[in-house]
């Protein structure tokens, strides 16, 4: 029937009491397995919050069966065609919006993503917010703090 699936967060409980434990994690694998194009989507409550943690829903689709490259198009190229949008958007090609972040380790791993620039339709945007700007004032100190004992 060639219908994409959007699935919904994988850092979450299954929703029924004899759902497999991990089957949130696994979903995507599975169906990707079965030839379903998967995408993954982050609707429900902190949505904006939650974005930010796309990179590492497809990571964990990785850990649990699918190859970095097929978890990558979990929130690129898959979303996009689910989404109608692939013409536009979800690779980077030639006359397509360039809208991409680059990361200095694993982009897929929270623990070595270490964002370093973004682009939205090819326009680079700051990545200063409140957050880092705290963290920068704080480290100053202490790093000063250090300096002088």
């Amino acid at each position: 029937n060639n219908i994409g699936v959007l699935t919904g967060r994988p850092h979450s409980l299954p929703n029924q009491d004899d759902d497999d434990y991990d089957l949130p994690y696994k979903l995507a694998a599975e169906l990707s397995k079965k030839g379903i194009l998967v995408g993954i989507e982050g609707s429900g409550s902190m949505e904006r919050m939650n974005s930010r943690n796309l990179p590492f829903y497809a990571g964990t689709a990785a850990a649990y069966g699918l190859d970095k490259e097929e978890a990558l198009k979990l929130i690129t190229s898959n979303t996009a065609k689910i989404l109608g949008i692939d013409e536009f958007a979800g690779t980077l090609e030639e006359g397509k919006d360039a809208t991409l972040f680059i990361s200095e380790g694993d982009a897929l791993d929270m623990r070595t993503n270490i964002l370093t620039d973004a682009f939205i339709q090819g326009r680079k945007i700051s990545l200063d917010t409140r957050q880092t700007k705290l963290w920068k004032r704080y480290m100053e100190k202490y790093e000063r703090q250090e300096a002088e004992e």
